[in-house]
């Protein structure tokens, strides 16, 4: 049957088909019919018989390429309301479908013939209002139930996947949002504004954890929820190995605790014989113990319980025993209760939260980049003009990287290519698209530049990092610019101000490299507040002097912050994830 026998059989009345058959209905029992339902064919038209309405209220008819997409995928779902016009028709409702089905090369489309609108110029604008007034399209969970009940009926993830117009992340995350719990998913349907699929998928994630919900409820309002729900990863990963350590130094036999017990010593002061104690010389002494700093779980502080009892003596010989508070020489100082002096200084923690939120916004950031920008068909039209001022200007992160950016790992991890597939596009990618070509090495050298090594730095202040802080925030502004959401830090650094976090007001970040702060590992043992060195009394006569605190004695400072120890206080690790500073 072709287009026009189309469009004249649908004009055909209901009551004008022909009679299924003259059995005596009677015999026949109500609900029941022996004789099968006449199916008729979909009612299709030829998109070159079409016209658009010459003045369709729709102004902006948002031809998105998701849209053009599912309409080459699945053809035109709804049928067109068109009405005779002339030698041919034209559409009262539809007319961004006809626009989208004639961008993505679709022949026909379905159609409903609507005869008596042909001239009615005022019919035709009231039926705009009416076909439209009282639309409700799916929420993003009622669509995500579509999918999973689709998967359920035996549809593939492929199927899934291409019907849908979908990625395969978001068709993974969407069968799992019919999932949640009935108090998360009443948690999502009293926001004010729907989430997407993927940021259901999320949720999905962290489902069961309702402290984790709150945080990336309010975060998704704010629109940074990925970058809390990476900070949430981080603090979930860095608990599981927290505990997996914890469990190892248990087995052989450690004493673990949160303070530095009344009696004990932090090993960097102590020795045996002459030798000084390291944690391997130590680890047959009855009196091994350890804890953790509160700010990095991920590393064991060393002690003894009690020195004198096994044996070991101070490293310098003018550190016999600490004084007692009466003045009593050789007496233990009975102060184990004291706190780690980190968990009392705002810049110290402010530099480990800043490490943590630096680094979840890179793995983030990169995400979109693969994902976002680099996926597109076009380049955006800010990114030429990016590429020529860069090129033309040549910032450092592009003097020391751009030479070598193409043969970075990460240039294959955020562009989703590596560089001989990228040569070959070069030859036949339309000119929209080459800007995101030369794109692509320029991004790769300033993620190197403000990510690996002492580009961990490039959020500080007074620190150096290979991207100086005024061309990391052009970079930033750029990817804003083209549809990245920053999260608080970067856009901090876009804004090149200083980042704050939750310290307080104007809290100066410490640690530069002459200067190190309080906590700052570059300080010996002889130099910290409480350490046994050269103090406001002298050599030897601190008010405590049972060893430096090991977060001072650490080794040098390489900027990296500890990114994965930065955490929250022991006791802080909730069973579905550590909650972030």
């Amino acid at each position: 049957m072709t287009s026009s026998d189309n469009v004249i059989n649908n004009d055909m009345p209901v009551g004008d088909l022909p009679p299924a058959d003259d059995a005596d209905s009677s015999e026949v029992p109500f609900g029941e019919t022996e004789t099968p339902l006449l199916v008729v064919p979909r009612a299709m038209i030829a998109v070159e018989r079409l016209a658009a309405h010459p003045a369709n209220v729709r102004r902006d008819l948002d031809l998105s390429p998701e849209f053009v997409d599912s309409i080459a995928v699945n053809g035109v779902l709804v049928a067109l309301r068109i009405t005779p016009d002339g030698d041919g028709f034209r559409v009262i409702d539809g007319g961004r479908r006809l626009a989208a089905a004639l961008k993505a090369g679709v022949t026909e489309v379905p159609y409903d013939m609507v005869s008596e609108r042909a001239g009615d110029e005022a019919g035709q604008y009231l039926d705009m209002i009416n076909m439209n007034r009282h639309r409700n399209p799916l929420t993003p969970l009622e669509e995500a139930g579509a999918l999973f009940a689709a998967r359920e009926a035996g549809a593939t993830k492929t199927r899934l996947r291409k019907a849908a117009g979908l990625t395969s992340a978001t068709v993974n995350g969407a069968l799992a949002a019919p999932r949640l719990s009935d108090e998360t998913r009443a948690t999502v349907e009293g926001l004010g504004e729907q989430l997407s699929l993927d940021e259901l998928a999320v949720l999905a994630e962290f489902d069961g954890d309702p402290d984790a919900i709150a945080r990336l409820t309010v975060a998704a309002s704010c629109g940074i929820l990925e970058h809390e729900a990476e900070l949430l990863r981080q603090a979930r990963a860095e608990h599981a190995e927290h505990e997996r350590i914890r469990g190892e130094l248990e087995g052989g036999g450690f004493a673990i605790t949160q303070i530095l017990p009344a009696n004990g010593q932090y090993l960097t002061v102590l020795c045996q014989d002459g030798d000084d104690l390291t944690p391997d010389s130590h680890a047959a002494c009855p009196g091994r113990g350890v804890l953790f700093r509160s700010y990095d779980p991920l590393t064991p502080v060393h002690y003894c319980t009690s020195p004198d009892q096994y044996g070991h003596t101070f490293r310098h010989s003018d550190q016999s025993r600490p004084a007692a508070a009466d003045g009593t020489a050789g007496t233990p100082v009975p102060d184990g209760g004291t706190p780690d002096p980190a968990d009392t200084d705002p810049g110290r923690r402010l530099v480990i939260q800043g490490n943590r939120e630096w680094k979840a916004a890179a793995e983030v950031r990169r995400r979109w980049l693969a994902t976002q920008l680099f996926g597109r068909r076009t380049a955006p039209r800010e990114a030429a003009q990016f590429v020529a001022r860069q090129l033309l200007m040549m910032p450092d992160p592009l003097r020391s990287g751009l030479d070598a950016a193409h043969s970075m790992v990460s240039f294959s991890e955020i562009t989703g290519r590596g560089d001989r597939d990228w040569l070959e596009i070069c030859d036949t990618a339309p000119a929209g698209r080459l800007p995101l070509v030369m794109l692509g090495p320029i991004a790769a050298a300033y993620e190197h530049a403000m990510t690996d090594g002492e580009g961990r730095n490039t959020w500080r202040t007074d620190r150096y990092s290979p991207c100086p802080r005024t061309e990391a925030a052009g970079y930033l502004r750029f990817l804003a610019s083209i549809g990245y959401q920053l999260s608080g830090i970067e856009q901090a650094v876009a804004d090149l101000t200083a980042y704050t976090g939750e310290a307080p007001a104007g809290d100066p970040i410490t640690g530069g490299p002459d200067q190190p702060g309080p906590e700052g590992p570059d300080e010996g043992p002889g130099d910290g507040p409480e350490g046994p060195g050269d103090g406001p009394e002298g050599p030897g006569n601190g008010p405590d002097q049972r060893g430096a605190d090991p977060a001072v004695t650490d080794g040098p400072d390489t900027g990296d912050g500890d990114l994965l120890g930065d955490s929250a206080d022991p006791g802080d690790f909730p069973a579905g994830g550590q909650a972030a500073a």
